[in-house]
């Protein structure tokens, strides 16, 4: 399995806060049977602003400390991308680290809302030869109370330019029932393709899925969640297109409370 979303590096956002965290977080994903993981730092994300060669150089520090401690995993480059006024002007002038130097950026809405314009922001990434993961947006509070946001953004485009990373924490209800619930509905309607951990920690919020996986699993089934954690994450590390279908919208409200412990 591949991780898309995971703050790894040591000493440059909230993740892993020295190299031994990163070792032991290493550790961690590969008795979670990871083989790669995205090291995504934060970049424009309130006192982060990680720069690329910093990135790179970290990336090339830990896999040489894996190698030498026979740890069977290997790190790749990426960052974690806010979505902020600045963000295409930085991408077009080589600031921004995409998802291992490929088309693939990951980017983060703000938490609060979907800005005014997404779309037309969307339809700019796209004309300048990129595309976009979507990171985490069942957290967004506007997306919990529209969900169908997303489906009716994801209808606009071609399958695949636009894809939408889900994370661990949600799936299995430890980032809220908000989220659980909105993560289900994306599941349901076919609007969630990758499956990651957004680990910042060894301890608090580590680098486990394996619980995850299998309520994904039980939700669309054992091929679509394998693709969502070994094929399209693979795709996107190669820099190739993601062969995925359109959207479903199968269910049009999330459950209520008691529904989300029903199939």
């Amino acid at each position: 399995m591949i991780d898309l979303h995971c703050h790894i590096l040591p000493g440059i956002d909230d993740g892993a806060q020295d190299p031994e965290e990163a070792l032991e977080m290493s550790r961690m994903a590969v008795d979670e049977c990871f083989s790669g993981i995205v090291a995504t730092p934060h970049y424009g994300s309130g006192k982060f602003l990680s720069d690329i060669n910093a990135v790179n150089r970290l990336v090339v520090e830990l896999n040489q400390e894996l190698e030498a401690r026979n740890i069977k995993l290997t790190i790749f480059p990426g960052m974690e991308v806010r979505l902020t006024a600045d963000v295409l002007g930085s991408l077009s002038t080589g600031k921004i680290l995409s998802i291992n130097q490929g088309p693939y950026v990951l980017m983060e809405l703000p938490i609060a809302l979907v800005p005014a314009g997404f779309e037309n922001f969307v339809r700019m990434v796209l004309e300048s030869g990129r595309r976009l993961v979507l990171a985490h947006p069942e957290k967004n509070l506007e997306i919990q109370r529209h969900p169908e946001i997303i489906y009716n953004l994801l209808t606009v485009f071609d399958p695949g330019d636009l894809l939408m990373q889900i994370t661990a924490d949600s799936v299995t209800g430890d980032a809220g029932l908000s989220a659980l619930s909105t993560a289900k509905y994306l599941l349901e309607n076919d609007l969630a393709h990758i499956l990651a951990t957004d680990a910042h920690s060894a301890v608090e919020r580590p680098p486990r899925i394996s619980n995850a996986l299998d309520v994904v699993s039980s939700i669309v089934g054992n091929e679509r969640a394998n693709k969502m954690v070994k094929d399209w994450p693979r795709d996107i590390l190669a820099g190739r297109e993601v062969d995925c279908d359109p959207p479903r919208q199968r269910t049009k409200k999330r459950k209520s409370f008691w529904g989300l412990f029903r199939r």
